[in-house]
């Protein structure tokens, strides 16, 4: 599903006689970097790529207080880009109910906003540090770059998503540039705010408007009368079968949603690559909430469900009332039943995943995986002879494979950790126990898997893998790679048949892996102190450098096969969940707060010994 960005835009009406066509104009993008909900970085959108050819639909309020076709008000024109700038015309539709409100609340002097609407076809994301050129301007990274963006429709609406900076905006625009004949004058002063932002009506009056201007109180007892009539149409819609409430109570009631709340904590928290985990809609309803998301708002809103009533605050005085509310048993077994149970603990869960892979997983590169059912031993066999194919004879009698009894077994086992939101995190509503605590332990359940897996691999390393005898010249080097392919590629199986596997990848520890790089990056070789002849290096990009940092010895590498021929490690899942588990239930009775527990079931294992092949000089 493409990303949804959404600009609000500066709104030129001008409001025509009864015998001609109402047309607008717009500033639709600027070219600037603009916020969104659903990303963590500042906006640019690529106007060399965006596509706005197509005539798009002007709507009243999104076609969200009426029906689609009849929120129709008129339809785009023309779309001038320059590279730094999209602007649109078109013209407005009388004789619909939605067409004649607005032409009458322009004339009238309401102010309205323009929102546009566009899909993304792509996301560039630029790194702190670097930059990139879009729209004519260099932007400094962190910030994403929208390419292949679709201009989809333009819609009408009465308040923006931010009044006071649609104001501020408006006063602005108004004093530099009302945007009423010279629209491609337009300084660029007058246009720098950020396009999320929203923007005033400009209506120009025909003379006879003008001699009677409308007053301010005119003008609001307009506005108020279009709101009661609003309302009226809503009392008289909930009498019907099927009731449509009003857009702005779904919106209130869908913030409520546990996902939403559970992304407006993500939001709040700075969960990283936020859109990758939830959907547009949902992170659009949360980030309208997302500055009043604390851990003590949606404790008391659970709380509420289940009828407490007491003050929004938690204290040491009413922090049990609220905790029962939110957590409610059944059958005394402990484990919060209400859905506020799961959010949090969602929530946990997310933010104990960002600390899990945030330590490096070198061992996933070389290791082969297994899902097993439960915590009894597992036997597997190892490569082995008696499977070579034999001439079937004129009967079609086929021998029996005769393997051997090298086996090899794997387990796993149980690990986890016991953490709390006590009640001193809740009273000072302190979000990092939703954030930096999950983080923790989600590295902590990383560096168990990393330490037990790579102790195991180092663990009789010197008698287990195929290897040279240790001597000074196996140092990494052209002529020890040159030693360690020569002697892989004559390894044989348990019958004695050339093994047939090519290794892949080259093993080394931090110390050597600049060395590993440049041997694997380097297309020519200088040999000599002061050689001027040059030497091709028949391994660059042969193999692919893998390295880790809980390999001990600096001077020891490897030559490993690709796993899925021929795995040197093996590790088991409990089925086959690779990563952590996070539970949640209330405190224990001597302790007001909340338990979170993690726990990750997994076991490591030596797979096949012809799988890697060992270099080291001691």
């Amino acid at each position: 599903m493409r990303n949804r960005i959404e600009l609000s835009a500066t709104l030129n009406v001008q409001a025509a006689d009864e015998a001609t066509t109402p047309t607008f104009q717009l500033v639709a993008y600027t070219g600037a970097a603009i916020r969104q909900g659903w990303s963590r970085n500042p906006l640019v959108v690529d106007l060399a790529q965006i596509d706005a050819s197509r005539p798009i639909p002007i709507l009243y309020a999104h076609g969200k207080e009426m029906p689609l076709l009849d929120s129709v008000i008129g339809k785009s024109v023309e779309a001038t880009n320059d590279g730094s700038q999209l602007l649109l015309s078109g013209e407005l539709i009388r004789g619909t109910p939605a067409g004649d409100k607005l032409i009458a609340l322009a004339k009238a002097g309401v102010p309205l906003q323009a929102s546009i609407g566009a899909d993304v076809g792509s996301i560039e994301n630029i790194a702190a540090g670097a930059s990139v050129t879009v729209n004519g301007r260099e932007f400094a990274g962190p910030i994403s770059v929208a390419r292949g963006a679709v201009l989809r429709e333009t819609s009408v609406v009465l308040f923006g998503a931010d009044g006071q900076t649609s104001a501020a905006i408006a006063a602005e625009a108004n004093e530099v540039s009302p945007m009423s004949d010279k629209l491609n004058e337009t300084p660029v002063d007058a246009v720098k705010a950020s396009a999320e932002d929203t923007a005033s009506v400009a209506v120009e009056k025909t003379p006879e408007i003008k001699a009677h201007a409308p007053t301010a109180e005119e003008i609001a007892g307009l506005v108020l009368e279009k709101i009661r009539a609003e309302r009226l149409d809503e009392v008289r819609a909930s009498r019907a079968v099927a009731p449509a409430p009003a857009i702005h109570v779904t919106d209130v009631a869908a913030q409520s949603e546990p996902k939403v709340v559970e992304a407006a904590l993500c939001l709040a928290g700075g969960l990283p690559n936020v859109e990758k985990v939830f959907d547009q809609k949902t992170l659009e309803l949360a980030d309208k909430r997302r500055n009043q998301s604390s851990l003590q708002e949606v404790l008391v809103e659970a709380a509420r469900k289940n009828g407490y009533s007491g003050v929004n605050r938690i204290h040491a005085g009413n922090i049990g009332e609220v905790l029962a509310g939110a957590f409610p048993r059944v059958q005394a077994s402990g484990f919060a039943t209400h859905s506020i149970s799961n959010v949090l603990a969602a929530t946990y869960g997310k933010f104990l995943l960002q600390g899990y892979t945030a330590v490096e997983s070198t061992w996933d590169r070389i290791a082969s995986i297994r899902p097993v059912s439960d915590y009894k031993t597992v036997t597997g066999v190892r490569l082995n002879g008696g499977f070579e194919f034999e001439d079937v004879g004129p009967a079609g009698e086929l021998k029996s494979a005769d393997a051997t009894d090298e086996t090899r077994t794997i387990k796993a086992k149980l690990t986890g950790r016991l953490s709390s939101v006590t009640m001193v995190d809740i009273v000072n509503d302190d979000l990092g126990a939703l954030t930096q605590v999950p983080s923790r332990l989600g590295r902590g359940a990383a560096i168990k898997l990393n330490k037990d897996f790579w102790t195991e691999y180092q663990l009789n390393n010197a008698t287990f893998y195929q290897r040279e005898s240790p001597a000074a010249g196996n140092a990494l080097s052209i002529s020890s790679l040159r030693t360690a392919v020569t002697s892989y590629r004559k390894l044989t199986d348990p019958d004695g048949n050339p093994l047939g596997i090519t290794p892949s990848m080259l093993l080394v520890p931090p110390e050597l892996e600049i060395t590993a790089d440049e041997l694997m990056g380097s297309t020519v070789l200088i040999t000599g102190e002061n050689a001027t002849r040059g030497n091709v290096n028949v391994f660059a990009g042969r193999f692919q450098v893998v390295s880790s940092s809980y390999l001990t010895s600096g001077t020891t590498w490897w030559l490993v096969a690709n796993p899925a021929d021929l795995p040197c490690m093996e590790v088991a899942f409990l089925n086959g969940q690779r990563t952590p588990t996070v539970q949640q239930a209330d405190a224990d009775f001597n302790q007001l707060g909340i338990q979170v527990r993690g726990f990750f079931s997994y076991g490591v294992a030596k797979a096949e010994g012809r799988a890697a092949y060992r270099m080291a000089t001691a």
